[in-house]
């Protein structure tokens, strides 16, 4: 995909959304290092007005005075290096008691104009010793807790906005790891799986709920709307580099095996497996739970309903295996 607009950030309603539902406090800066946008979590951590926030520098706001140079550093050299950063500064900052240290991750963003920060954790400790500033050397370990901390927070702002999606991509979730594992696909592919499981349906939450929740048939132009939701996530999943791999799946999942499905019409292997895997254990879930219109169907007649798409909706093969699984009981209640 290509790099994101910045209208995505300051006026698209989905990113604002998905910021203020994060339960943390989060800050967005541009190039210059001005702040451009902040969630409630923020200002009511560091007790302050929208107003007085946007605009003014990053460092004005969290760091003492003193490390401002430090800190000034530390965004020139994520710029430079594109990649996340992990520190820890010292108090006092506006609204906070002296003597504390706040722990931020630094992540940027794949557009020209924006940084995305995350507030990670406060702890009740004395500032660094002789720094202001204290800075985290990159290993696979941190790289590794950042990359879950983003999908959790993510998942989390989801569960927030949405909680009746989070709990359908959590239930497909538990389907599509076991299945993955099954076809003896790799530790890699399998996180890869389970991280687009979670949030491929994040483009839901710009969705009018009086469509999503809507207990009836949808008409065309409602349906077309639905339609938008796996390009709508796939946009955020784009802004950060840790998710890029996740993006196929996000945006093919509703991709049908013999080409009828959306939003590109691909068909058979030119669909990626990761989203053939989620696209049957997304139907499964979605025909065994309950919805607003109806009842679950039972485990038996979900099973017929899915011999029944093999070849249309969903790739043969792949769903033998899952239906195979199902009806020896290899997944948990």
């Amino acid at each position: 995909m290509k790099k994101t607009n910045k209208d995505v950030i300051l006026k698209d309603g989905l990113f604002r959304k998905l910021v203020e539902n994060v339960n943390i406090p989060v800050m967005v800066t541009d190039k210059k290092e001005k702040i451009v946008l902040v969630n409630g979590k923020y200002l009511d951590f560091f007790r302050l007005d929208e107003r007085k926030v946007i605009g003014r520098s990053w460092t004005d706001v969290i760091i003492p005075e003193r490390g401002h140079r430090e800190a000034h550093k530390i965004f020139e050299d994520m710029k430079k290096g594109k990649t996340f950063v992990r520190f820890d500064a010292a108090g006092p900052a506006q609204g906070q008691e002296a003597g504390k240290c706040m722990s931020w991750t630094a992540i940027p963003m794949e557009t020209e104009n924006y940084f995305f920060f995350m507030f990670v954790e406060k702890e009740e400790s004395n500032p660094p010793e002789g720094n202001v500033i204290k800075r985290y050397k990159h290993t696979p370990e941190l790289t590794k807790k950042t990359y879950r901390r983003i999908v959790e927070m993510f998942f989390a702002a989801l569960r927030t906005g949405e909680p009746g999606t989070a709990i359908h991509s959590a239930r497909i979730m538990s389907f599509a790891v076991p299945l993955s594992q099954k076809l003896g696909l790799s530790s890699e592919r399998i996180e890869r799986i389970k991280v687009a499981c979670l949030l491929h349906d994040l483009g839901k939450l710009a969705i009018d709920e009086k469509i999503l929740f809507k207990a009836g048939k949808l008409n065309k132009s409602e349906f077309e709307k639905i339609k938008e939701h796996p390009h709508m996530g796939a946009v955020i999943a784009n802004l950060f580099y840790f998710l890029e791999d996740i993006i196929p799946a996000m945006v093919d999942h509703h991709e049908n095996y013999d080409g009828s499905g959306y939003p590109s019409g691909i068909k058979g292997e030119e669909i990626p497996m990761e989203a053939r895997i989620l696209s049957v254990s997304d139907v499964y879930e979605a025909l065994t739970a309950d919805r607003p219109y109806r009842k679950g169907f039972s485990v038996e007649r979900a099973i017929e309903i899915m011999e029944k798409e093999k070849g249309h909706k969903l790739d043969p093969k792949i769903t033998d295996i899952f239906l195979h699984m199902v009806r020896e009981g290899e997944f948990k209640k």
